[in-house]
């Protein structure tokens, strides 16, 4: 097997143990077992016109942003003034817009390459980098949204990347053991939940002086909900604070929120393994679907797909697929190639799932996967020739 991206350190995510191309050998592949790597990107016959995919996560830009990111994250643990300036980082970041752009009408957000690591600062890159993808996808709800802007204006999505990148800035100002908290796992504690809470706060204080207001906003309301129920509140009427909801929450913190949210259900905090795509939007659809703004959770099936490109899953005829396309108006039911052979090769010709009715995925690896596959579009049975005479 020939690497078809780079490998990375798991505790260096800024430095590449392996380069693509690099022929792997037995004794290389225990090893990074034994370093907690569990998956590769090899080149595979057939699947070269996946490579585009793989395009935003290898590219200098995001390297670079997980490097800024992590500068200024150790610098304000010290309380020091962090080397990079936001020049820096909007620049950083129309870089990563440029790569992203590259991808096409439809980019991709692959499943296990969105994070390089589990601390914050990965967090904080994933979420940047998740966030840029749906602003990009969403151009025509930005100018609707920010009607008020020129449409090239409203359009312009730096400012989402930026505040994707700062949003847990404020966590910095909290004592040690409140920074493990997150949306998914917040203090039980009153106090400590209410001191929690002020992060958002605290995180637009600090850059507010230094970024365009739209980050700053987006910073500031990263946990607001679409039914109201988020913090913090922004102005009081009779002694009773008012918590904006739905379309008067800024549409980047709309944005930044449901990427925070994807990112911490994919990569659990307690060491569980990661779970899929397909799990994660069943998760925000069904448990968390009342905080997410649903025509940005809606594109982010479309970006972040349940069964993106390149993964293999197992079919309920029995056979094995490798994905290879996602249609944009059913992503449930992707363009697959048909495993064939002991060699694992692949069929020639393309198997369309909306296409054929009998025929859906059951499980990714050994995750069976049909309980989180919407109900509207499971395809319906296919009735046997005597049924259908029946009806007739």
């Amino acid at each position: 097997m020939k690497l078809a991206a780079p490998v990375v350190h798991p505790e260096q995510p800024d430095q590449d143990l392996l380069k693509p191309g690099y022929v792997l050998e037995d004794k290389v592949l225990v090893r990074l077992r034994e370093l907690g790597i569990d998956h590769l990107y090899v080149d595979y016959p057939g699947l070269h016109d996946l490579d585009r995919h793989l395009a935003a996560n290898l590219s200098p830009a995001r390297q670079k942003l997980y490097s800024q990111i992590k500068e200024t994250i150790v610098a304000g643990q010290k309380r020091t003034r962090p080397a990079v300036s936001y020049t820096d980082y909007y620049a950083t970041t129309r870089e990563l817009v440029l790569t992203l752009m590259s991808q096409g009408e439809h980019p991709v957000y692959l499943e296990h390459m969105s994070r390089m690591g589990d601390d914050a600062v990965t967090h904080a890159t994933a979420v940047a980098h998740l966030g840029l993808l749906l602003g990009i996808k969403l151009e025509l709800y930005l100018i609707e949204q920010r009607s008020r802007l020129p449409a090239k204006h409203a359009r312009e999505v730096v400012n989402i990347g930026v505040g994707g990148m700062l949003h847990d800035m404020g966590k910095l100002a909290l004592p040690q053991e409140l920074r493990q908290y997150n949306c998914l796992n917040p203090p039980t504690n009153p106090q400590q939940r209410n001191e929690w809470e002020t992060h958002a706060q605290r995180g637009y204080d600090v850059i507010r002086g230094g970024v365009e207001p739209s980050a700053a906003i987006a910073v500031l309301n990263h946990h607001q909900r679409w039914d109201g129920l988020g913090f913090p509140a922004l102005s009081v009427k009779d002694q009773q604070p008012q918590r904006p909801a739905e379309q008067s929450i800024h549409v980047f913190a709309r944005i930044i929120a449901i990427a925070d949210l994807y990112d911490r259900l994919a990569s659990p905090a307690d060491g569980s393994p990661r779970r899929s795509n397909v799990e994660v939007l069943h998760l925000m659809r069904t448990t968390y679907g009342s905080w997410c703004d649903p025509t940005v959770l809606k594109t982010l099936e479309a970006v972040a797909p349940p069964f993106p490109p390149g993964l293999t899953v197992r079919l309920s005829d029995g056979g094995g697929a490798v994905v290879v396309q996602v249609p944009p108006d059913d992503p449930y039911r992707p363009i697959v190639r048909r495993i064939v052979g002991a060699d694992l090769e692949l069929d020639s010709q393309r198997l369309d799932l909306r296409r054929e009715g009998s025929i859906r995925i059951t499980h990714v690896g050994k995750t069976p996967v049909e309980q989180f596959v919407p109900a509207a579009t499971q395809p319906a049975p296919a009735r046997s020739a005597r049924a259908a005479a029946a009806a007739a």
